[in-house]
């Protein structure tokens, strides 16, 4: 009995410490431009998981169960700026709408037009995210920003256009790249003729919106591409520069390093390849007399080329000095700078605007004989007649360069 009595108080105190463990938090959230109660806010405990209320029609919540050691609640409603306040008993908690992201501006065919009122597919990068990817051509920005963009290169030589996919494969011999304008102009030349670091902004297209002013040229999506313009008051100096090298970033691969073995296994191949046509014995002989027919040059000294392998397809005892030496793998691969230098200024009055930039780029490749090299410039200016009439022109210089098989 006395025992059945001590398990009983320790009960008691068990239940009266978790009690004061925790603590009730009660409140109010308000929406801070109207006043009224915002029904159905998330409020969360932000230092316990799962531990939380949603707000009622009269914006009110309640939580018992709040940890004592907890701090901060999480006030979130969407639309609106997500909270964090400290924990109190009683709380009145205000919420600012999330105005930023509905009034950004998206640029199409006819000219800007708000997010909120956009009902199309599209999609923004800014400038200032293009900015900071190190990027040799315009395109490769866009790798893994956009959703439902497919790129793909056939060689990732530095400065390389790459194919880009917005809407899918709709024709099989037709085109299927995107309708390019920049600043309002159809665009006809490569991506990599355009310095990064001049764009303002780059939106993409994806639906029927594309064809509001283009018709069937949209039919593939359309990039619209904004470029930097001037600001007001004094002059704006903004210069920039990039210093890197680029290498191989994955090792090489476990490969046949020695001459004599490659040509013993170039026979092998070869012999293989005939077995079914001249037996065993014939594909042998074959194979070694005409070797040189498959493998493509002959590398040693006084070695003819029907006797670099013998029938049993080893290398011949006599095949000890080379023409020439060279290494298969540490010569097509060296690690090469690369260099990028940025300057614009802008600048102007109420009614003038003006911006101009130079850009030079020179993008060695890791591989001997590839690189690119670009000189870039633009002059941008816009002027306000009166209030009704506003002009502007520009006048842009780009000569890109690659560098294949050129000597490095």
């Amino acid at each position: 009995m006395e025992k059945r009595l001590w398990s009983f108080l320790a009960f008691c105190l068990m239940a009266v410490s978790m009690a004061f463990a925790q603590q009730k938090v009660t409140g109010t959230v308000i929406e801070s431009e109207t006043g009224e109660p915002v029904v159905g806010a998330s409020v969360m405990v932000k230092e316990a998981t799962g531990v939380g209320a949603a707000t009622d029609v009269n914006g009110h919540f309640t939580i018992s169960n709040v940890p004592s050691s907890a701090k901060h609640l999480v006030v979130s409603y969407v639309g609106m700026v997500t909270q964090e306040v400290a924990i109190k008993p009683n709380l009145k908690i205000y919420l600012a709408s999330d105005a930023q992201s509905l009034n950004e501006q998206i640029v199409v065919a006819y000219g800007t037009q708000s997010k909120a009122s956009f009902t199309g597919a599209a999609a923004t990068v800014k400038g200032e995210t293009i900015e900071k990817v190190q990027v040799s051509s315009l395109e490769r920005a866009l790798e893994g920003a956009v959703a439902g963009v497919q790129l793909s290169s056939y060689s990732n030589s530095p400065g390389s256009s790459a194919s880009i996919i917005i809407r899918g494969i709709g024709s099989i011999s037709s085109s299927q790249e995107p309708l390019i304008v920049l600043d309002g102009v159809p665009y006809e030349g490569s991506l990599n003729s355009i310095n990064p670091q001049d764009i303002a902004t780059l939106t993409i297209l994806k639906d029927a919106a594309a064809n509001s002013m283009y018709g069937a040229r949209g039919s593939n999506g359309v990039i619209m591409i904004t470029t930097k313009s001037g600001g007001r008051g004094k002059a704006r100096i903004d210069f920039n520069a990039r210093v890197g090298v680029n290498t191989r970033g994955v090792s090489a691969y476990d490969v046949i390093e020695d001459a004599g073995e490659w040509y013993e296994m170039m026979w092998e191949s070869y012999r293989n390849s005939l077995v079914s046509e001249r037996g065993y014995a014939g594909a042998s002989a074959y194979a070694a007399q005409n070797l040189i027919g498959v493998a493509g040059y002959n590398k040693f000294k006084g070695i003819a080329d029907n006797a670099i392998v013998g029938i049993d397809g080893k290398l011949n005892p006599n095949a000890k000095q080379y023409k020439w030496g060279d290494n298969w793998i540490k010569d097509p691969f060296k690690s090469k700078a690369r260099q990028e230098y940025n300057i614009g200024i802008s600048g102007g009055s109420e009614n003038t605007q003006a911006y101009a930039s130079f850009g030079y780029l020179s993008d060695k490749g890791y591989v001997v004989g590839s690189g690119f090299e670009r000189f870039s410039g633009r002059v941008k200016v816009d002027q306000v007649i009166n209030d009704y009439i506003k002009v502007g022109g520009s006048l842009s210089y780009y000569n890109p360069q690659n560098e294949m098989f050129l000597k490095n």
